[in-house]
């Protein structure tokens, strides 16, 4: 059984695309980007 979801990742190929697209087409808050170098990923929050 799954508990509660903590978080959800997606990797996009645009990462200011997929921004742009949360942001204009669904009206979502998008966080500023950072920088993960322990990941080797830059995340955004939504």
């Amino acid at each position: 059984m799954i508990g509660r979801l903590n978080h959800v990742a997606i990797a996009v190929p645009d990462l200011e695309a997929a921004a742009d697209q949360y942001r204009n087409a669904l009206g979502a808050n998008v966080g500023a980007p950072q920088d993960e170098p322990d990941h080797g990923v830059t995340v955004i929050f939504i």
